[in-house]
């Protein structure tokens, strides 16, 4: 019961704490795919600490003291422990955090993904029979509003307004085109959906309240950082204030999304990025919390196997 209490305490540390950590710390902005890292580890360790606590309450450490029947008697032992109404709702809370959390997870993916496979249905439907630009390597939609998005999925598709070809230069198009471009090479549409996805099972968490928005903003960083390596961080800068007031039809990744101004200063006064050594302590620290929840269970076994073979 120790183990399952240390381990709630964890997830609940990390529901609560965790956002704020993360969005404190400097480094974030300035490597992005780090602090999206760093994200995800923080909420695959909050779930695999409430599944591995109610493992804990059921299957207490002394079923692997070799008594073949320990585990049989689990839920026995814990009504005759805590009574039969505390034991009852002991075993029912474990059952929900082994079998529920991650039941309700797959639930939401599921959802989420037959959502945004419909939507990208819709839109590739919608432009059947556009034109193709071979020259950009992306279909013009007459639209007198400038704007760029990208539709994944059958090898991705990149698509661009009428409206940007009058408003940006050759430099400018290709920016916002490599923009784009990088958020298909990089699959952040996986990214964005599995945030919405655990937002959808756990948004009541602090942790996962803030995480399809904060994944949002850093896909668009990253895919930012990505064109500005093919060219010019001036250039990208400037073709996305050009861009900045376009509304996109859809929910794709836009030229146009996350906060605008931000990603602006961002290009024109990067941020110093950790160095290897800051860039291998943040990639241990995420490590640690995933491998936190584990220890905290196999230490006790470990411990109860050694007495048990002593």
């Amino acid at each position: 019961m120790t183990t399952a209490l240390m381990l709630l305490g964890y997830a609940g540390l990390l529901g609560l704490a965790g956002p704020r950590i993360v969005d404190r710390a400097r480094w974030a902005v300035a490597s992005p795919r780090l602090a999206i890292a760093t994200w995800f580890a923080l909420a695959a360790s909050f779930i695999l600490s409430l599944i591995l606590a109610g493992a804990a309450i059921v299957m207490p450490t002394e079923i692997f003291t070799g008594d073949p029947g320990a585990f049989l008697g689990c839920v026995t032992a814990l009504r005759e422990h805590h009574g039969a109404i505390g034991g009852t709702v002991l075993a029912l809370l474990a059952a929900a955090l082994t079998w529920a959390v991650p039941l309700r997870l797959a639930c939401a993916l599921i959802a989420v993904s037959r959502t945004a496979a419909a939507e990208r249905s819709r839109l590739r439907r919608e432009l059947r029979g556009v034109r193709r630009d071979r020259g950009l390597g992306a279909v013009v939609v007459e639209n007198p509003q400038p704007a760029a998005y990208c539709i994944p999925g059958e090898g991705g598709l990149v698509a661009i307004t009428s409206g940007a070809l009058q408003l940006l230069d050759r430099p400018q198009l290709e920016a916002v085109l490599a923009h784009e471009r990088a958020h298909l090479a990089g699959r952040h549409h996986l990214l964005v959906a599995l945030a919405q996805s655990a937002n959808r099972a756990f948004g009541w968490v602090p942790l996962f309240r803030r995480l399809p928005e904060r994944i949002g903003h850093l896909v668009e960083l990253a895919a930012d950082d990505a064109a500005a390596r093919r060219g010019s961080r001036r250039i990208l800068a400037r073709s996305l204030l050009s861009v900045a007031a376009a509304q996109t039809p859809v929910e794709a990744l836009a030229a146009s999304g996350g906060d605008t101004v931000a990603r602006v200063e961002r290009l024109l006064h990067a941020p110093p990025a950790p160095g290897p050594a800051g860039v291998g302590t943040i990639l241990g620290g995420n490590a640690a919390a995933v491998a936190a929840p584990i220890l905290v269970v196999a230490l006790p076994v470990l411990t109860a196997v050694g007495m048990a073979c002593c």
